[in-house]
């Protein structure tokens, strides 16, 4: 943990999903429940979306005309996103092109529902923590909107579901509560938090393929450790193609096997075939 209170920002893997919460025109300044600033975190979701995530999952509210949460119903809140309606879409610059699976919540009239994960009542489940542990993803990252709401719900239930959870803090807006106020509030829950312009400028400073093969040939070359580079070259690539990524990924680990092998300097021949096809991709 930092001394703003963030944690020290993540390298992100395919064993990462990222969860974009309610990004609708409702909830856009102007909408029937607009939440200040949800419009100019749009850009910064949208450069995240292009980030090499196992998953990327979108929820939208999609209510009945007389959802129990509307205050014509006695509720807290104004009419918003009622199913079908231009309000319940997803703002049109939401860059949806690597959304894999969008979820829909609060569809039941009686009952709320704020976290991507079940409803308020906790009697329904959306099937997401089935469908992220199906795409071996163990951590995941939420953004949107609203942080006080709906952004904490989908987070402790994140950890509550066994998921190492993140929340980017300056991709989320709050209706009421300060960010610093939210933050620690979630920390003391086991919910991590990070800036997403820090992670995004840690993934943009990657080296290409044949980057790392030369760093790690050379090191081999001087008897230096392969594993250390290994592990610290996955951690810096950065790859929008997915499958190069995972084939990068699978021959940086074989590497740091055959370092955890006694034999290890009798497998230089394999290494550098390795160094190779990291070389090629």
């Amino acid at each position: 943990m930092t001394a703003n209170g963030h944690s020290e920002t993540p390298f992100i893997t395919p064993a990462d999903a990222l969860l974009i919460i309610d990004m609708q025109v409702d909830f856009m300044p102007g909408g029937e429940l607009g939440v200040a600033g949800a419009d100019g975190v749009v850009p910064l979701i949208n450069r995240l979306s292009e980030l090499p995530f196992g998953l990327i999952a979108a929820t939208q509210d999609w209510h009945p005309s007389d959802h129990v949460s509307f205050d014509m119903q006695g509720g807290p809140w104004p009419e918003h996103c009622v199913a079908g309606t231009k309000g319940a879409a997803l703002v049109p610059d939401l860059a949806q092109a690597h959304i894999g699976v969008v979820l829909r919540k609060g569809m039941r009239p009686d009952t709320d529902s704020y976290s991507a994960f079940e409803d308020n009542a906790r009697t329904s489940r959306t099937g997401l923590d089935g469908l992220l542990r199906g795409r071996g993803i163990n951590r995941v990252f939420v953004v949107g909107v609203a942080l006080d709401y709906c952004v904490a719900a989908t987070a402790r239930d994140a950890v509550r579901a066994g998921f190492a959870t993140v929340v980017l803090t300056d991709a989320c807006r709050s209706v009421a509560q300060s960010v610093a106020a939210m933050q620690a509030g979630l920390v003391s829950e086991g919910v991590e938090t990070a800036h997403a312009v820090d992670l995004l400028a840690l993934m943009d400073r990657a080296l290409t393929p044949r980057e790392i093969a030369d760093q790690l040939e050379a090191l081999l070359a001087g008897r230096s450790y392969v594993q250390a580079i290994a592990t610290r070259a996955l951690k810096i690539f950065n790859s929008h193609d997915r499958p190069r990524f995972k084939a990068l990924s699978d021959a940086l680990m074989e590497l740091v096997t055959m370092d955890a092998e006694p034999e290890f300097e009798l497998d230089r021949n394999a290494i550098l075939a390795i160094i190779d096809t990291i070389r090629s991709l």
